[in-house]
């Protein structure tokens, strides 16, 4: 066991090291390595000039050239992904590395003219020089060879794209294995607890059975807690819940907190869209916000307060809205802002990059004596 940690740790240590400073020694000393091979590669085709300085000089900024290609792609990959999807995008991006790889050679062979003279250049420099610096006619079948020149000359980009590629994957799976331990753990904790829980639902329902003929209202209350009780036991092992499922827990959550505090808390709930049937979110997600709000906004002073939650769905995406007062007492203000960013929103915000890494948002404001939770996310269908 100790082994499979060491090498896991070995493999993130090596793909995600710490530190700016090595990530960048890392990046500098993989260029440099990069330039030197190919430019050694090219020697024997340029063997008649190889001792020119202008020769060398135009053969490294024709490799060099590949680093800001590679990183502007990287960025306009990162920016079009979060715009579109599928095939469309790998044809989007293929246009663009097309464009990029184009602009920089064109740049680079009109330099190399006006600075060196292509006529110092060997053979094979200037034919390919004379493909981007013919004027451009759109009629000519012969103007549009270019483009198959930048094409092939995309090889170039396979190998950081190779290094991009083997790093996303070792994130993903990192990832996953973290996910399905906290997953395993946390089966671990519900199997160690199960006893209790069971022992506890039983005694409710028990009490519900006696306490129903000398009040209503307290067998009423009782039998909520029972079956917020039977929710937590029976429906929440998996991942993901349907969504009607965890908005009606949360309903009637928020129903036997409205009883237990009707006389000093005003409890607003809202909700808006229809719920599919295919409509899932992970199991618990919401609920944590209304915990959260109720136990930092209501129960943590004796005087007035509120909570206000808006629901709202359309067809493929979920956003839920919670504000909660904030205790007016400078102690009670300030053990709540000390757990504002706890362990209950720390883990939130966890789950989200998890399963919506990139396409979700959180945003918590504080402001006029209100604290506000804003989540948006894709619902899974």
């Amino acid at each position: 066991m100790n082994s499979i940690s060491q090498d896991k740790s070995f493999v993130n240590s090596l793909f995600f090291p710490r530190s700016t400073r090595l990530r960048v020694i890392y990046h500098i000393s993989f260029w440099i390595l990069f330039i030197l091979l190919h430019n050694a590669y090219a020697i024997p085709t340029l063997a008649s000039k190889a001792g020119d300085p202008k020769v060398n000089l135009a053969g490294f900024l024709y490799f060099f050239k590949i680093i800001p290609e590679y990183y502007l792609c990287v960025g306009l990959y990162n920016f079009l992904s979060k715009h579109f999807k599928g095939l469309f995008l790998g044809l989007i991006l293929l246009v663009t590395i097309i464009l990029v790889k184009h602009f920089f050679s064109l740049s680079l062979f009109l330099w190399v003219d006006n600075s060196l003279g292509l006529e110092n250049m060997p053979v094979r420099f200037q034919l390919a020089a004379s493909l981007y610096l013919a004027p451009f006619n759109p009629r000519n079948i012969n103007s549009w060879l270019v483009f198959l020149y930048d094409i092939s000359e995309m090889e170039l980009l396979l190998l950081p794209a190779a290094f991009k590629v083997a790093k996303y994957a070792v994130k993903e799976s990192t990832l996953r294995q973290k996910l399905q331990n906290e997953a395993l753990s946390m089966e671990l904790r519900v199997l160690k607890t199960q006893i209790n829980p069971h022992f506890v639902f039983n005694v409710m329902n028990a009490a519900y059975a006696k306490i129903l003929p000398i009040s209503e209202e307290a067998g009423e209350y009782l039998q909520k807690a029972s079956e917020i009780m039977r929710f937590a036991l029976y429906e929440t092992n998996d991942e993901f819940i349907k969504l009607e499922k965890e908005i009606s827990y949360l309903a009637q959550y928020v129903e036997l907190e409205s009883i237990r505090s009707n006389k000093r808390c005003k409890i607003t709930f809202r909700q808006e869209g229809d719920i599919s049937e295919k409509h899932e979110i992970p199991t618990l997600l919401l609920i944590t916000l209304v915990e959260n709000a109720f136990k930092h906004g209501v129960h943590a002073t004796r005087h007035n307060s509120h909570v206000d939650i808006r629901i709202s769905v359309d067809s493929d995406s979920l956003k839920f809205e919670i504000a909660n007062s904030i205790p007016n007492q400078p102690a009670m203000r300030n053990r709540r802002s000390e757990k504002t960013g706890g362990i209950g929103l720390a883990n939130l915000e966890k789950r989200m990059k998890i399963y919506y890494p990139g396409k979700h948002q959180l945003i918590k404001t504080e402001h006029g004596g209100e604290f506000k939770v804003l989540i948006r996310l894709p619902l899974n269908s």
